[in-house]
Order: C-alpha cells, then sequence, then structure tokens
C-alpha cells in the first residue's frame, strides 16, 4: 500500500495527482519475489467454488509460473475479499504500473496471484457445484447487470450459459439466450418474477461481497445517454399516391436512446460500445443496402419511417429494456421519434399488433354467394 492504507492508484485519484508523480524506479517492478508453493494445501469447498467459476469465465490467467486474476480499480474491495478467500493458497495483491509506449502514459494493472503449482487447473475445472449461489454471485460480480429490474449477463461461453440453467431450473429459474451475432450472445433473466426469485437465492451474498449490491441495486442518479448509427436502404410505399411508390434510396439515421441509473462500479450507463454493438448487428447488419420492403413481412406492405421506428423498438427492447425514445431521420427534414412498450409490456402482451396484419393474414376461399349483386 501506498500511504494511508490506499495503493498507489487510489492515493492518485484522492488527491487528483498523476501517478508518475508518485512513483520510484522501484516501483515498477512487480512480483520481486516469486510466489511459494504450498504443497500441502489443498482448495476448501468455498475456495474451489470462487476459482471454478473464474475458470469459466475464462478469468484465470496461467502467465509463466503464476495464476492469476485481475480486477479493476474500483472494485478493489472485492478484490481484496477475493484474496482473504484464497489466502491460504499463497495469493497476493499486486499493484503493477508499467510505462506504455502507444499512449505514453503508466498503466496501472491490479491483481492477486499465486504459485500453479498451489492449484489443480484439472481438479477446479470438474468439480462439483456444492454453493451454486455463490459460483452465480462471482460470475454476476464480473460479468452482469441489472436493467429496469431484469438481469443480465454478457461475454459468456455456452457452457458457462448452460451450467448456469442446468442449476437455476432446480429453482424454477431460466436465463433467456439473446444472439447478438453467431458468435456473440446475452442473456437475461426471463422475466421480472424471475428476476425476484433469482435475486432472493443470492441475498446472503448480496450482503457480504463487497461491490455486489452497489453494482446492482445502489439508488444512484439516472441519465439519459444516445448512440447515433447510419444504414442505407432502398424502399417504396404501396398504394402511395406520390412518387414514394417508386423504388428509391435514402440514408437513415438512427438515434439510440437509453435511460437507467449510473451503474457506481462502471461510471456508465452502458458502456457506448456494447449499445453499438447490439444495434450494429441486429438493424443495421438487417436492413443497410436492402430494399426495406423485402427483408421482413412486417415492412412488405408498408415501409414507412413510422413502421420501421416500431419494429426496430421491438428488436432492441429484449436487449436494451432501458431504451427511452427512437428517432429515425428520413431526410434532414423528416424524421419519427417513436416510444414503445417496456420490456416487461412486451414480454406479457408480444409484438404491435399494426405490423401484423399481413404476416398473421389468413383468409378462407369465399363463395360468390357472398359478392354484392
Amino acid at each position: 500500500m501506498y500511504k494511508d492504507g490506499l495503493t498507489t492508484q487510489e492515493y492518485s485519484f484522492k488527491h487528483s495527482l498523476p501517478i508518475e508523480m508518485l512513483l520510484k524506479d522501484s516501483d515498477f517492478i512487480a512480483n520481486k519475489t516469486k510466489p511459494e508453493a504450498l504443497i500441502t494445501k489443498k482448495p476448501n469447498q468455498i475456495q474451489k467454488t470462487i476459482l471454478k467459476a473464474y475458470h469459466d469465465l475464462n478469468l484465470l490467467y496461467i502467465e509463466d509460473d503464476e495464476i492469476i486474476i485481475y480486477e479493476d480499480v474500483r472494485k478493489l474491495e472485492y478484490l481484496f475479499w477475493v484474496e482473504k478467500n484464497l489466502q491460504s493458497l499463497g495469493f497476493k495483491y499486486v499493484e503493477k504500473n508499467e510505462y506504455n509506449e502507444d499512449s505514453h502514459k503508466i498503466i496501472t494493472k491490479n491483481y492477486i496471484y499465486t504459485n500453479k503449482k498451489n492449484i489443480s487447473i484439472l481438479d477446479i475445472q470438474n468439480f462439483q457445484l456444492s454453493d451454486f449461489y455463490l459460483y452465480l454471485s462471482v460470475v454476476m460480480l464480473n460479468k452482469g447487470y441489472s436493467s429496469k429490474n431484469f438481469i443480465y449477463l454478457s461475454n459468456i461461453s455456452n457452457n458457462l450459459y448452460n451450467t448456469l440453467n442446468k442449476y437455476l431450473s432446480k429453482n424454477s429459474i431460466k436465463l433467456e439466450k439473446l444472439d447478438i451475432s453467431n458468435k456473440v450472445f446475452i442473456c437475461r433473466s426471463k422475466n421480472l418474477k424471475q428476476s425476484e426469485k433469482l435475486i432472493n437465492s443470492i441475498s446472503e451474498f448480496l450482503k457480504t461481497i463487497p461491490c455486489f449490491n452497489d453494482q446492482f441495486f445502489k439508488k444512484t442518479p439516472e441519465a439519459s445517454i444516445t448512440k447515433k448509427l447510419v444504414f442505407d436502404s432502398a424502399h417504396y410505399i404501396t398504394d402511395h399516391d406520390g412518387k414514394c411508390k417508386n423504388l428509391h434510396g435514402g440514408r437513415y439515421d438512427i438515434e439510440i436512446t437509453i435511460k437507467d441509473r449510473i451503474n457506481p462500479m462502471t461510471g456508465f450507463v452502458m458502456d457506448y460500445s456494447l449499445i453499438k454493438n447490439i444495434t450494429k448487428n441486429l438493424i443495421i447488419e438487417k436492413f443497410d443496402h436492402k430494399t426495406l420492403n423485402l427483408t421482413c413481412p412486417e415492412l412488405a406492405w408498408r415501409s414507412s419511417t413510422e413502421f420501421l421506428a416500431i419494429l426496430i423498438w421491438e428488436i432492441l427492447i429484449d436487449y436494451l429494456p432501458n431504451l427511452k425514445i427512437i428517432k429515425i431521420y428520413e431526410t434532414e427534414t423528416s424524421y419519427c421519434e417513436f416510444v414503445g412498450n417496456s420490456l416487461d409490456e412486451y414480454i406479457k402482451n408480444g409484438p404491435s399488433e399494426i405490423l401484423g396484419y399481413f404476416k398473421n393474414l389468413i383468409r378462407e376461399n369465399k363463395s360468390s354467394k357472398n359478392a354484392i349483386g
């Protein structure tokens, strides 16, 4: 520790000082001594559970002779909690400062490490969970967030997703898988009732694990953020009296605005890159350089900006329950603003009927007796 029980990085933030002013040459040498190999030590059930969570998250790093767990500086209290629980396995905390030639600044990494001989990765990999909700809590702290009372997990593997649902199903809870692309997906609690049930199941750890409650539920100020994207499409308006009945192209500027609490662990409402990734893969890839009328039944008859806005809302609301408004510019002077149902309402009521007329159209053959005359 640097001073007042704080790390050098924490102290620099507290006093708004460049970390370079606080470092000596010796501070640039991390891991001065190799971690000790504790041949007689065996992980207990709690330690195995924590380590298995990190293993299944692909966050248990093996570098040279060491096993390392990294963490952000804002979650150091949580990292110290992990260190305390793994201390008997030789884990020690390190603040590593390195000069980065690309950014021309000091980059600080916070982590705990131990000798890789102290842990059998194979044993951790094959460990049968006895305390699933501790395991789930570690997973959620590393890859989870809440939005409008729904619980989300991002950047997890298919194997981890299946493991979570295997154990959650015993409590009649299910995580819904939401594909972003062929290789990337997020998942969320199926509905608000199951969200509440899931939270109740980990209530013990929300109280005892540092940063957990703050990350998910601490009351903080709300803010609105907007991400702008662009796509080019052609379309035509069936039965229109003017020129719009003809096929014509244009550029659509789309603004996705979300509103939610500011997460105290990240400083964000949501990372702009996640909004971009979701919208790019689900919306831009679907419509860019295509004829809107031929992309889906909802737009086949009326590919108006209004219908397009409704459709985009209903595609995104599963992934972004904090959607506040969608704004689509068809020209510099013509645009549509739309606010649709909440995710909870969408789950209960389904898609908007206004888009489904032709998609759901079924007509039996009528005899001539029904004709006038």
